[in-house]
């Protein structure tokens, strides 16, 4: 069965304009601490890493308060494909029984019953965001550079791999540190800096500033997306917890933005009328690159007519989509009403020519 993460991803990646873009793997896998191996602490445990799933592949206000999210963390441990323990005990933990346990979470079982729910699901397919940070500390304010400070990058790395957010870090070259100051990132007037911005053709920009306190850390943010800008403040907390608002705000804003309900997906059949297979192996060719959509459902050869082999192909989702899918890949070129006549095709049939391999 086709994945319907795949289906959304699709609709996404061509419906959408995204700019840079990447692939975010292991959406449905996480790391929990769990106190020990009795089962009410696995049980929490696994409770845990559902909480972290949901909360970055849902979109939408409260996303755990909505009754399909309570379902499943009420039944988490049935959507467990697989749970493993570290073979050492947490350094931090005085019983010397916690360990870390990472938890993979069956995609297929879990977006089947999230599909039931009123939430949007955001894909895989995600956009980068460029992350401009102002480190405040010991009364001296400096940029972030993360070969510079890996403690903190491997503390911001863990907060947008919660959320499921690709960041990527401005240069901080020679030719930015002369266009741009720490000033420019915690200004009202952002000019500057989403001037400089520009050269990494991102749709979403972050800017922040972490102030170490005493025990602490202050966190303010704010974040140009869409032609606009919102800003938030955090709490004095930990550090994880300081960077991880910022990565929330971020995922709260791209998710609505970017989460597909799962109604949308109409579900149709139709004809492709396909020109240039010649013998078994184009048929095979054709054959494997249909099925490899994630938006087909089934896939049948009907009959040869006029030079065109004919298929019928049950689709799920947009059918713009779907006919934009089908000439990706360098198989298939469309060809509009050529070739049968457009007095035989009906609405529901496209006609597409079979490329040479290259």
């Amino acid at each position: 069965m086709k994945s319907l993460f795949r289906v959304l991803a699709v609709i996404v990646s061509l419906c959408g304009s995204i700019g840079w873009a990447a692939e975010v793997k292991g959406l449905f896998e996480t790391e929990v601490i769990a106190k020990s191996q009795r089962p009410e602490d696995i049980e929490a445990a696994i409770k845990e890493a559902m909480t972290i799933v949901l909360q970055r592949v849902l979109s939408g206000s409260d996303v755990l308060d909505d009754p399909v999210a309570k379902t499943a963390l009420a039944q988490a441990r049935f959507y467990v494909k697989q749970h493993q323990y570290s073979l050492v005990e947490k350094a931090s933990d005085a019983s010397g029984q916690a360990r870390v346990m990472r938890v993979l979470f069956d995609e297929t079982r879990l977006l089947s019953l999230l599909s039931t729910g009123r939430l949007g699901i955001w894909s895989e397919i995600r956009p980068e965001t460029l992350l401009w940070l102002v480190v405040d500390e010991h009364g001296k304010r400096r940029f972030f550079k993360p070969e510079l400070m890996p403690s903190l990058e491997h503390a911001i790395s863990s907060a947008a791999k919660q959320q499921g957010l690709p960041l990527i870090f401005p240069l901080l070259d020679l030719e930015e540190r002369a266009q741009i100051a720490v000033h420019d990132v915690l200004s009202a007037y952002p000019e500057q800096l989403l001037d400089i911005s520009g050269r990494y053709d991102v749709v979403s920009i972050l800017a922040g500033r972490v102030v170490r306190q005493a025990d602490c850390w202050q966190a303010d943010w704010a974040f140009y997306f869409d032609g606009g800008v919102q800003q938030w403040s955090n709490s004095c907390d930990t550090l994880h917890e300081a960077l991880l608002g910022g990565m929330r705000g971020v995922y709260t804003r791209l998710s609505h933005y970017y989460g597909v309900k799962p109604d949308i997906l109409e579900r149709g059949m139709m004809m492709l009328n396909i020109a240039g297979i010649v013998g078994m192996n184009d048929i095979t060719r054709v054959t494997r690159h249909i099925e490899s959509l994630p938006m087909v459902k089934s896939v049948a050869w009907r009959s040869v007519r006029d030079g065109f082999n004919r298929y019928r192909i049950n689709y799920e989702g947009d059918f713009s989509v779907f006919r934009h899918a089908l000439g990706s890949g360098g198989v298939l070129e469309p060809m509009g009403s050529v070739g049968l006549g457009s007095d035989q095709l009906s609405s529901d049939e496209l006609s597409f020519r079979l490329l040479p391999m290259r």
